[in-house]
């Protein structure tokens, strides 16, 4: 199984910067220039008035449209020996990617293409290329430590017209700390203009050599939960709380999500203030974009580690299947703006459902199952009554006085209705926030920029300044590439 680190560098000079700008605005030029060479052999066969060619046949050649050795000639002066093979085998990749739609759209029994793909794109946008190069796995290294670096070779030219040294490779500081251990793959590097920022992949593991995690103080989640141990759990999406987890054994975890909804709310009040300003023939701005991303960004920290600590929560426990709701049912009997803002830009539930089966089923053994959760938490867990009052997080059985915490209530009820487990027992005693006795008390996490905690509600303390804005990192060492 592969994984891909992301990370971003940063050049330790200007003559470096400029550097690196130009390697990969040379990358760019090169890749659009094999894409250029292809989409000119799909177009012209493709639309032959005498064509009668297969996917196939087609496939073989738009491939022998772009041989390696021609664009390594043209490109090794700035890109080094490598770099064009690399991009001729990206380029390659997308196409393989267009042919498989292509077959899917050609195919009469086929119905999920219903309209004809079409061919890769350039790396390009507003005129502009966008800097993108794809480095191979033995010509690049990476450090990683108190001075974290990444080095990656230069073309000749590049070397003699920024005064790098023959056998000298450009180095770049190492700003955060990859997740994944492994087998290196090939590296990308992109430029965002918006952003002004630019970021690394690197590819990690084999097809039979699964990567491991760095730098983590937990046990792996690699450990795989006992199918055999009959423990399920589900977990009830939310906005105001993200997520209410139960499993059949009773136990029971809440992530708030009020204070993050509040922040990505205002974030999205600064971007349509900003947008009402603008000229009629315009919608955004580089600070716009630069304030969608930041929303962006901070949802995602929030949702992939309220993954991870639930992934180890879970393994934990045991479980060995997860039941996810499904939100379509809710959105359509609840919609509203403010719902919708919610569900659908805030949570993106899409990506969340994502990154649960990614990371639950492929690092920790934990089956995931998504079903319809509409109508969970209009049911007493402990009665099975429908006479029941909400109010906030606080649910009320008329009937039989039970109490809980609503989010929870859902929880169970979705259990029920999707597991084989039986109405009662440990797991109906979820008491709301400060209700009932400690012992009983719901487990609610909340997010502080870096984690997901405890918070004593009655203490509450200001959250430290988790920050990275302004810092330097891992600042790497100097030494070749410095100025």
């Amino acid at each position: 199984m592969r994984r891909t680190n992301t990370f971003d560098v940063r050049p330790l000079s200007r003559r470096g910067r400029l550097a690196l700008t130009e390697l990969l605005d040379s990358s760019a030029a090169c890749f659009n220039e094999i894409n250029y060479d292809r989409r000119q052999a799909y177009f012209s066969t493709r639309y032959d008035a005498d064509d009668h060619h297969t996917v196939s046949e087609l496939k073989t050649l738009v491939r022998d449209a772009a041989a390696q050795e021609q664009y390594r000639n043209k490109y090794i002066q700035q890109l080094s020996s490598s770099i064009p093979q690399q991009l001729e085998r990206k380029n390659w990749q997308t196409w393989t990617g267009f042919f498989a739609l292509l077959r899917k759209y050609r195919d009469p029994e086929d119905d999920e293409i219903t309209d004809e793909p079409s061919p890769p794109g350039y790396w390009k946008e507003d005129d502009n290329r966008h800097l993108h190069t794809v480095i191979r796995n033995d010509t690049y290294s990476v450090e990683l430590g108190d001075r974290s670096r990444l080095e990656i070779p230069l073309g000749k030219e590049l070397k003699e017209k920024y005064g790098y040294g023959y056998h000298e490779k450009l180095r770049l500081e190492v700003r955060g700390r990859p997740h994944w251990d492994g087998p290196n793959g090939s590296l990308e590097l992109v430029y965002d203009r918006t952003a002004e920022t630019f970021t690394a992949r690197q590819s990690v593991g084999r097809r039979h050599t699964d990567p491991v995690r760095r730098f983590t103080d937990t046990p792996t989640l690699a450990t795989t939960s006992g199918e055999d141990s009959g423990v399920v759990a589900a977990v009830d999406i939310g906005a105001n709380n993200l997520a209410a987890v139960v499993t059949s054994e009773g136990d029971h975890v809440v992530f708030h999500g009020r204070p993050c909804f509040d922040r990505f709310h205002t974030l999205t009040t600064r971007i349509a203030d900003l947008q009402s300003r603008l000229p009629d023939d315009r919608y955004s701005t580089e600070r716009i974009e630069r304030l969608y991303r930041r929303r962006q960004e901070q949802r995602d920290h929030a949702q992939d580690a309220l993954v991870g600590h639930l992934a180890r929560w879970l393994v934990e426990r045991g479980v060995a299947e997860l039941y996810v709701g499904r939100l379509n049912d809710v959105r359509e009997e609840h919609w509203s703006a403010t719902v919708n803002e919610k569900t659908d830009l805030f949570w993106a539930h899409g990506r969340f459902r994502d990154r649960l089966e990614d990371v639950l089923e492929g690092e920790c053994g934990i089956t995931v199952h998504e079903e319809s959760e509409a109508g969970t938490s209009s049911t007493c867990p402990s009665c099975g009554g429908e006479n029941v009052h909400r109010s906030g997080d606080l649910l009320q059985c008329l009937s039989c006085g039970f109490e809980g915490h609503s989010d929870v209530v859902g929880a169970i009820n979705f259990l029920v209705e999707q597991a084989d487990v039986e109405r009662g027992g440990p797991m109906a005693r979820p008491a709301a926030r400060g209700q009932n006795s400690p012992r009983d008390s719901i487990e609610c996490l909340e997010w502080d920029d870096h984690r997901w905690r405890h918070r004593d509600h009655s203490t509450k303390e200001d959250s430290a300044n988790r920050s990275t804005h302004g810092d330097v990192g891992n600042v790497a060492s100097g030494g070749p590439g410095t100025a």
